[in-house]
Formats: structure tokens, C-alpha cells, sequence
């Protein structure tokens, strides 16, 4: 039967009676205004030339309406989806029945059917529409576990005497490929052999992203630590570091670090569960459970993972439902070994009313601090995209965006992506002045907001000394020339007055500063470790 010809045969169920003495086992499935397809019934009546009813009937004839119907939607669902997609969370689905506008998909447990519900609801109502010729309303039921009587055959495969020859094939009728299966080992009405099973892992949607890795992550001084401490979390889950507790402000690598450690438990042992969200999800997931009463399908999970990892836990500070139910989860983790990671934008002690047997918790593992790359660790995350991306990208370039993008590695890599976009439409590398404009980057503006204190702080980090020394009445040599140093850049990068100069390094004389400015131009010109010197100072302040 063809689409048109199933699609107008379906229209003309609704007022029909049920045909009487139907003999397929699956008639039990289908509303009770929606008889058996006539060919469903001719094509039983053939094959029990051959063999009898009870055989067909075991072997769960496909060729019902409802069979029919899931058969096409099917499908069409995956052309919308991947092969991954389609085996992961449709690979046993079926459509029960269809009654009162009310369309029944079984699946066989409750993360299958929060992902169909939460990803694929609408596509798979579109398509039950396309086929029946309205739209139903789609309801998922997690079917339960039951035993198999001897005898009784999988659901949706199907031997089909008259197609298979003497070669005793099982064609399941979804996937669209053949199970060989040897007629000696599994005959009519014996029960068909289910198919391999998937690692458990892979029942879990964990939300990772695999573009997250530990070898990509670009280490530097500011998340060395944090790193180290992925890498002893991976190699020893559940006993070193547990929990793990990163923090620090939004953009630093904390979900990269977080994913990748994900990634690479998954990558060593793929039979683990691992799960990643963010606190947001987790709140609302609780909620939807308590509305709907399936409080026990939520624990089941959240509680049977292997490595549950948490983002932006600093939301939880609101919600004492959320963090009794995230207590009870942790609980149970940490008592049966298994690894915890938590990230948020600050350390456990700020987080406001967050209740002390949590934030005790939290702190009783390792908390690491991420702060935001440095200048080197930026142009080196930098050069790590032109380099994936195989467009080369000059250095003055990559230095133009660090000195501008300071604090989040999310629009250093916005940054790039989008020179290396011009680049490799145009062919032609824009200048600082387009990459600029490309990043709505006002230098002069950006200028202006440098303060004195700023300035004076580059110095002393160049020099190694500190602010109350560059300040005091300390006359060393090499003091001197730090603070001669500052007075010249205040003058020259601030356009500062003299006597706003001397006033900032409690200086009286402003003829100080003058000379100051003269004896650093002289310097710069004949010693070329002092200008190098100078210009890391300049270059803390970023470009002009």
C-alpha cells in the first residue's frame, strides 16, 4: 500500500466498525474505530498457505494500520535526524495506537522519552500528520520491563517466508537492514535475538561536546592549577579530587575544562555514564517532576551516573528545594565514589544562602581558581585557532586582539573567527584598522579609561618592584629608573599635566617629571634592553 493509498484508507477508518475475527496479535494496539488493513488481512491469509496463523501470529506481522503508520513516520523522522540519533533514541520506539486525536509512542525508558519529548515532539507530530491527515497529540509512554512468554516474538521484526528464500534471514522493517539469523538456531515462533546492547553510557544524552578535549585546552599561568587538576581527576575518578569545585568569572575555560574532563572518562571507558548540566536544567527537571509526580524517574537520572558534572551552581543560592534535592543526589554520589565537578563564578563561601552542610561539601574536595588568560595565553589560544583553521594570520594581528579581548576566552575566539572569515572569503588579511572596526573597538576610547594607578601597576610588574617602593623616598638606581619610567609614560600614553604627575608618585618638584621624560627618551635611544623594557609596559596597557 502506498502513502496516498494508506493515507486516504486511514481517513475512512474512523466510522468503520472493527472487523471481526481478526487474528493479528498486534489488533489489541489499534483505537477501536481503526479496523486491520484488508491487505494486512489478505497478506495472513496467503502466508497461511504455507504456515499456520499461530506461526504468523508470533513472528508479530508488521502489516497492521499502526504498524503502517509508524513504519512511514519513521522514515521520515530520519531524515531529519543522524544515524547516531535514530539508534540511540528511537532505536526501539513504536506507535501503540492512535484514538480520540490522541497519538500513543511507547519507548523503553524515561531519558529516551525526555529526549523525543524535549527535542523531537513537534517532527515526530508533524509527520503522524502527514501520514493520518491531522495532527495528533503526541503522548510517550515508558513502556515497562516484561518477560517474554516462550514463543513470543519481538515486536517489530518480522520473517517474511515468501522475501527471505532458504536463507532464513530476520529483516527488521525499521532499520532497513538484515539480521542474519541461521533457520537451525532461530525458527519460527522461537524468540528472535534482541540486538546487541549499546555501552550504558549511551543511553545517557550527557551533553558533552566534543570539540572539548584536555589536549586543546591551552594552558597558562592562569589555569595551570586548574588543568593539573583535571588530569588527576581523569586518572583516578572518584578518588583524587572529589568533589572538583572550579570557579571564576564567565569566559576563563571553566565548561572547557568541565566537558573535557567528560570527554575523556567517555573516551577511556565508554561504558561509564556520565552526565553534564547546568544547574538551570537540573531545577527544572526537578520541577517538571514534582508537577507530573515522577520524582523516582528524576533520581533515576541523576543517581546512577558515574561522573556528574554541574554549571553555574551559584543559581542554586534561591532555591531550598533544588538544594535539598542536589544534597540528597551529592550525597549519594560522594557515598558510593563517584566523581562530582561544580562550577560556578565564585568560591562556595560567596555564594549567598547557600546552606552550610552544601557549601561544606563543596569545599571538602579541591577548589581551584580560573582567572582570566594572561597576554601570552591569550595570543597563544589565538594562534591555536589560525591554526585549526589553516588560514594564516599575521602576529601583529593575533596582538592587535589580545591587547583588546582581555577577559574572556569566549570573544577571543569570536574575535579571530571572524578575521579569519574576511580572510578566507576575501583573501586578503584586514589591517589593525578594519580588524578594529570588524571588533567595534574604539582604541582612543579605550585609551581614556586607563588610569594613573594602571600605568604606575605595568611599571612595578615590569620592574619587579612594588607600588609603595616606586612611591616612597627609596633613591636606588634601578628604583629611580622605574620611577622615571612611570612618570614618562603617565606624561606621554595620558597626556597627564606635571603637576598631576608628580602628584600621582608624591612628587613636590613637577621639574622632576620633565626631567624625568628627557632622560627616558635618551636612554630608549641608546640602550636597547631599557626600551624593550618600556615597551612591555606599553604593551600591558595595550595598543595605541
Amino acid at each position: 500500500m502506498d502513502r496516498v493509498d494508506l493515507k486516504a484508507h486511514i481517513s475512512n477508518l474512523v466510522d468503520e466498525p472493527t472487523t471481526t475475527g481478526s487474528t493479528s496479535p498486534m489488533s489489541d494496539k489499534l483505537s477501536p474505530q481503526a479496523p486491520i488493513a484488508q491487505d494486512a488481512q489478505q497478506t495472513t491469509q496467503q502466508n497461511s498457505d504455507n504456515y499456520s496463523v499461530n506461526d504468523i501470529q508470533v513472528a508479530a506481522s508488521p502489516l497492521t494500520e499502526v504498524d503502517q503508520i509508524w513504519k512511514i513516520v519513521y522514515e521520515m523522522i530520519k531524515m531529519h535526524n543522524s544515524e547516531r540519533t535514530m539508534s540511540l533514541w528511537y532505536r526501539d520506539a513504536y506507535l501503540e495506537r492512535i484514538e480520540n486525536g490522541v497519538a500513543y509512542l511507547s519507548v523503553s525508558n524515561a531519558i529516551q522519552k525526555d529526549w523525543i519529548q524535549d527535542n523531537n515532539r513537534n517532527l515526530v507530530c508533524n509527520k503522524i500528520e502527514s501520514v493520518i491527515g491531522y495532527k495528533p497529540e503526541l503522548m510517550i509512554n515508558v513502556r515497562k520491563s516484561v518477560k517474554r512468554e516462550e514463543g513470543e516474538g519481538r515486536q517489530y521484526e518480522y520473517f517474511d517466508p515468501t522475501q527471505s528464500g532458504n536463507s532464513g534471514d530476520q529483516t527488521n522493517i525499521f532499520s532497513g537492514q538484515a539480521q542474519s539469523v541461521p533457520r537451525d538456531s532461530q525458527s519460527i515462533g522461537q524468540p528472535l535475538q534482541s540486538a546487541p546492547q549499546q555501552p550504558a553510557a549511551q543511553i545517557y544524552n550527557n551533553n558533552l561536546n566534543p570539540k572539548y578535549t584536555l589536549e586543546n585546552f591551552v594552558v597558562g599561568s592562569s589555569n595551570q592549577l586548574a588543568h593539573a587538576v583535571a588530569e588527576g581527576v581523569v586518572s583516578n575518578l572518584g578518588a583524587s579530587y572529589n568533589p572538583l569545585f572550579y570557579y571564576g568569572p564567565s569566559g576563563v575555560g571553566k565548561t572547557h575544562l568541565m566537558q573535557a574532563i567528560g570527554n575523556h572518562v567517555l573516551a577511556q571507558n565508554p561504558n561509564l555514564k556520565i552526565l553534564y548540566v547546568s544547574i538551570e536544567t537540573f531545577m527544572n527537571e526537578m520541577i517538571e517532576a514534582i508537577r507530573t509526580r515522577k520524582n523516582e524517574e528524576f533520581r533515576q537520572k541523576y543517581r546512577p551516573v558515574d561522573v556528574l558534572i554541574i554549571d553555574d551552581i551559584q543559581f542554586i543560592s534561591t532555591y531550598k528545594k533544588t538544594q535539598e534535592e542536589l544534597f540528597n543526589t551529592f550525597n549519594t554520589l560522594y557515598q558510593n565514589n563517584k566523581q562530582i565537578v561544580i562550577a560556578s563564578d565564585r568560591p562556595p563561601k560567596e555564594i549567598d544562602n547557600l546552606p552550610d552542610r552544601l557549601r561544606t561539601r563543596f569545599e571538602g574536595g579541591m577548589v581551584v581558581d580560573i582567572q582570566p588568560p594572561d597576554y601570552e595565553t591569550r595570543v597563544a589560544m589565538l594562534r591555536q585557532q589560525v591554526e585549526m583553521s589553516g588560514i594564516p594570520i599575521r602576529d601583529e594581528v593575533l596582538s592587535f586582539i589580545a591587547h583588546n579581548i582581555e577577559n574572556s576566552v569566549r570573544e577571543l575566539e569570536g574575535a579571530i573567527n571572524k578575521v579569519i572569515t574576511k580572510k578566507r572569503y576575501t583573501g586578503i588579511e584586514p589591517t589593525d584598522e578594519e580588524v578594529a572596526k570588524m571588533l567595534q573597538v574604539d582604541v582612543d576610547s579605550k585609551r581614556k579609561r586607563i588610569k594613573p594607578n594602571m600605568v604606575i601597576d605595568s611599571v612595578c610588574n615590569v620592574f619587579d618592584i612594588s607600588v609603595r617602593e616606586l612611591k616612597g623616598k627609596r633613591r636606588t638606581a634601578y628604583i629611580a629608573l622605574a620611577r622615571q619610567t612611570a612618570m614618562y609614560l603617565l606624561r606621554e600614553e595620558l597626556e597627564l599635566p606635571l603637576e598631576k604627575i608628580a602628584h600621582e608618585l608624591n612628587r613636590k618638584d613637577h621639574t622632576t617629571v620633565l626631567h624625568a621624560c628627557d632622560k627616558v627618551k635618551e636612554l630608549m635611544e641608546s640602550d636597547s634592553r631599557y626600551k624593550e623594557k618600556v615597551d612591555r609596559c606599553k604593551a600591558l596597557l595595550g595598543p595605541k
